[in-house]
């Protein structure tokens, strides 16, 4: 028996060398939407959006093919400071009783030396639009827990929350600003094949 396993085990570590396209959902219990944002110039805000679905659907064989499908509750961020993060789910800010939902649509997807350049939509308190950020695929590679397929896609977006109408651009007097504008957005994401 321990044989067996053994042999389905290799197999499905050898497996995705076959595979050309296949559809995986993402793992919120091991992925992660980070936000970054600087604090009266002084320190940067680390936030975590805990409730994470969507797809990527990999096409290792014609990297074109892939699609990638993101969306997170607003109001599951949460950055170890609950005055920071009601205020962050305020209206102020990112509104999260109207604006519940931030989401991003790839609708290009090139390969680079390096890895990766993905372009689409991202949307933000109510306001879409098209960004490009590099990143990379790890895999797919068997994910022992589940014995499926799994990739992990890793990126970092640069945006100006001012264009997605995030709250207000207010200074310091000496010209240091409050809230950043400049917002980095972490992207650490397991998906697990679908069957």
């Amino acid at each position: 028996m321990k044989k067996y396993f053994f042999v389905l085990l290799v197999l499905a570590m050898v497996a995705p060398h076959f595979l050309v396209a296949q559809s995986f959902e993402i793992d919120k219990g091991h992925s992660a939407v980070l936000m970054k944002v600087q604090r009266f110039g002084v320190v940067n805000v680390i936030g975590r959006f805990g409730e994470i679905a969507g797809t990527i659907h990999y096409n290792s064989d014609e990297i074109s093919g892939t699609s990638i499908n993101i969306s997170a509750e607003t109001n599951s961020y949460r950055a170890n400071n609950l005055a920071g993060e009601t205020s962050a789910m305020s209206p102020a800010f990112l509104d999260a009783a109207a604006y519940p939902t931030l989401s991003f649509t790839a609708s290009e997807v090139k390969s680079t030396d390096t890895g990766l350049e993905v372009t689409g939509n991202l949307t933000v308190h109510g306001v879409t639009k098209e960004i490009k950020f590099d990143g990379k695929i790890i895999g797919p590679l068997v994910d022992l827990p589940t014995r499926k397929q799994s990739v992990a896609l890793q990126g970092t977006i640069w945006i100006n929350r001012l264009d997605y109408g995030v709250g207000p651009d207010r200074n310091l007097p000496d010209g240091r600003e409050i809230i950043g504008n400049k917002v980095q957005i972490d992207l650490e994401i397991l998906a697990i094949a679908i069957e």
